[in-house]
């Protein structure tokens, strides 16, 4: 017997209802022919995604009208190397630029890899644990650092969260600081009633994770700049960051994607914001929360396609009772689930979802105690130096006191406790040390890379 553990795996989560990206949900936006039978390379006859020229370039000239871009570049390793492209369009090295410290770990990396110096942004902490980044926080930063070249900021957050952008994209415009806006998890929002993309504050770049929230494959992602001149600079970032070889299966998913969305995606995601408000408001009668509701204080929007619960069993005893009833959530941690639809689900999908919560047992626990918000680490190196640095891995438990080489946190929620160059200890570290294993990232088991 030939054995093909993958295919076992994959065709064993295949029937399953996914309350997770990707976000075709195992459903093909057009019909799918044997897609080894369309696996190419760059030929004469099929463009090259480095220096397009015929359909490659017609589909993203598509994308970019849909999204209000001036062009738009097409990424097949997912949004990771378009945040490294953002942050490198204008910011050199040693430049400034400013992060907040919710940001994703590829903002970290664009920065290692560009040499840049990230000045943090302190997040801030509701009742209940959830991180975000404060609008006067970010006004602040953009006052007390003229010399930054760039702001980078998440919206949406993984619960759905969105910043207000207008008093931002006003003040980066009178500074001349460049605005960029990590949307990997509103790639839907060119096509939504309710929230506005980047594309409409002005934003002079913003990536989007089409494989996130549209019916595209993993791996698939676009880049949109506002100025047509940048496309230069990007592209020649972008070809340091993704395989001279792209995956042109993912760059026609990518197109399909943009093609669907355009013909019936309005349509499906009224369908599916409406679909999720109906469980939304079932919640209470089962003994849940909405967590989007607890969240006024934050002055965030929130993606209605984003269905965060507050579970009184707590959020991964509510993970694992919807996983042994065939339901797989996009996250879970010590209070909450988080579950993601996009157009491709339907009614009937919710509706299914909301019966399954409502038939399991919601037998309530002392709730966790709010974890302290750790102070920002003191940094003594840049994080280019403390990576290219001489290093050594030491055990966790001997390693207060020590400079990390490598980002470290806790997952969830998956941001960086430190970061290369930052002094291991304090608030943050007590956290790391009281985690389980399982649960840290950055870490090779139980040890973790510092500077000799």
């Amino acid at each position: 017997m030939i054995e093909r553990p993958v295919d076992a795996m994959l065709r064993a989560a295949a029937g399953r209802r996914s309350a997770h990206m990707p976000g075709h949900k195992g459903r093909a936006p057009f019909p799918c022919p044997d897609l080894y039978a369309l696996d190419t390379t760059e030929l004469p006859i099929t463009d090259n995604l480095w220096k397009p020229e015929g359909a490659v370039r017609k589909a993203e000239e598509l994308y970019a009208k849909a999204a209000g871009a001036a062009c738009t570049l097409f990424l097949t390793g997912g949004s990771t190397a378009g945040i490294h492209a953002m942050l490198q369009l204008d910011a050199r090295e040693g430049d400034t630029v400013l992060l907040p410290r919710t940001s994703h770990l590829s903002a970290i990396n664009g920065c290692i890899l560009g040499g840049l110096n990230p000045v943090w942004i302190p997040a801030k902490q509701t009742p209940d644990g959830m991180l975000y980044t404060a609008e006067a926080d970010v006004l602040s930063a953009l006052d007390d650092h003229p010399e930054a070249k760039a702001i980078l900021l998440t919206r949406p957050d993984y619960f759905g969260g969105c910043i207000p952008l207008s008093r931002i994209a006003e003040s980066t415009r009178a500074r001349g600081i460049r605005l960029l806006v990590d949307e990997a998890h509103g790639a839907h929002f060119p096509w939504m009633e309710f929230l506005q993309s980047a594309s409409q504050f002005d934003a002079d770049a913003w990536v989007q994770s089409a494989h996130k929230t549209l019916p595209a494959l993993t791996g698939c992602a676009v880049l949109h700049l506002k100025d047509e001149r940048d496309r230069s600079r990007a592209l020649t970032t972008l070809t340091r960051e993704q395989s001279s070889s792209p995956n042109y299966l993912l760059v026609r998913a990518i197109d399909d994607a943009r093609a669907w969305m355009e013909a019936y995606g309005r349509q499906r995601l009224a369908e599916t914001v409406q679909a999720v408000h109906d469980l939304r408001i079932r919640l209470p009668e089962m003994g849940l929360t909405d967590a989007h509701i607890l969240w006024g204080e934050t002055g965030y929007d929130f993606d209605p396609t984003r269905l965060v619960i507050g579970a009184p069993e707590g959020g991964f005893a509510l993970a694992e009772a919807l996983q042994a009833s065939g339901i797989d959530v996009e996250m879970a941690d010590e209070r909450r689930v988080v579950m993601i639809f996009t157009a491709m689900d339907t009614p009937q999908d919710l509706t299914a979802i909301g019966d399954i919560l409502e038939a399991l047992p919601h037998r309530p626990i002392p709730p966790p105690e709010s974890i302290p918000l750790c102070t920002l680490p003191e940094k003594v190196m840049s994080p280019r130096a403390a990576v290219m640095a001489q290093t050594e891995f030491v055990p966790l438990a001997e390693a207060e006191g020590r400079i990390s080489a490598a980002s470290v946190g806790i997952y969830p929620p998956g941001i960086p406790l430190f970061v290369p160059g930052e002094i291991l200890g304090g608030e943050g570290f007590r956290q790391l040390m009281a985690a389980g294993t399982d649960r840290l990232f950055g870490t090779d088991g139980n040890r973790v890379e510092c500077v000799q």
